[in-house]
């Protein structure tokens, strides 16, 4: 049995093996340029696993216990890097000109409810900056409506720390310092926890997105984010991503992606719609 990963070489047969079935799993495509990354992350699981291959650890995984070892190598091959109001032009496009349009196509069509779905949420920063956009316009806005934002990742790792709302001023540097004291409070010199107003509003939930037979089953959405995630997905995964999120919206309401990430060429369902420094995509009617 060998005692750590670190050294064990992964041949390209071993590469293709394990790259498709990340991929056929999760959606997630890795070019060959990647191989040294699944070595290194899947090399150290080998070790601490005292496995001899990564064949052998390909057989675990394929086999009857393979689905607690999924999570685990889930939360190895994904990256998590977010902060707070990440791509501030977008949320200020959200905050000032989404959020007042798409709540009075809410109104209008009766309901006194207003969803979102934060999809692949990671840590939860997404989560809990598109919470505060809401808090903030509770009284005008959002009115009557009661807000409930579904966080979704294929992580459950990251969910539960999200869960906890714990944060280092590092990923809260994007927020003014009012933003910081109305939502969060601080614990220790760089410790600081959402409120509980904001948590309230954020349910999470572990959702792989090429499940695609269970996107109905989270309901209907008047804004959904999936913001740089796509960038990970092959065309075909894409479209099917893309026409998940099309038929969980309800008419003219919006997707928005990533600000590298563009979805023309996968959905006509959609319209590209053009604000200050941003864009988002609008369902058509």
């Amino acid at each position: 049995m060998i005692g750590s990963g670190s050294s064990l070489q992964m041949s390209a047969q071993d590469f293709l093996a394990l790259r498709d079935f990340v991929y056929n799993r999760s959606g997630i495509y890795f070019r060959e340029t990647k191989k040294y990354f699944l070595e290194t992350r899947m090399g150290r699981r080998i070790g601490e696993l005292s496995l001899n291959s990564y064949s052998d650890y390909l057989k675990l995984l394929q086999g009857p216990g393979g689905s607690e070892e999924l999570k685990f190598l889930f939360n190895e091959v994904t990256t998590n890097e977010t902060s707070f109001w990440r791509n501030p032009p977008q949320i200020e496009a959200f905050q000032n000109i989404i959020l007042p349009e798409v709540a009075d196509i809410a109104r209008k069509r009766g309901g006194n409810r207003f969803r979102i779905w934060s999809a692949a949420c990671s840590s939860g920063e997404e989560p809990y900056t598109l919470a505060m956009v809401c808090v903030e316009a509770k009284d005008t806005v959002l009115r009557g409506f009661n807000v409930e934002i579904i966080a979704t990742d294929i992580s459950e790792r990251v969910m539960k720390l999200a869960a906890l709302g714990q944060y280092g001023s590092y990923t809260l540097r994007n927020l003014t310092p009012t933003r910081l004291r109305m939502h969060f409070d601080q614990k220790g010199d760089d410790d600081f926890e959402v409120k509980p107003e904001l948590k309230r509003l954020v349910t999470y939930k572990n959702f792989n997105l090429v499940d695609y037979q269970n996107y109905r089953t989270l309901g209907m959405f008047d804004v959904i984010f999936c913001r740089n995630v796509l960038i990970y997905f092959d065309d075909a995964v894409k479209t099917k991503t893309i026409h998940g999120f099309l038929e969980q919206l309800y008419p003219l309401t919006y997707l928005m992606v990533g600000h590298s990430e563009s979805i023309h060429a996968y959905a006509t369902g959609f319209e590209l719609i053009h604000f200050s420094m941003a864009t988002g995509y609008r369902k058509k009617a």
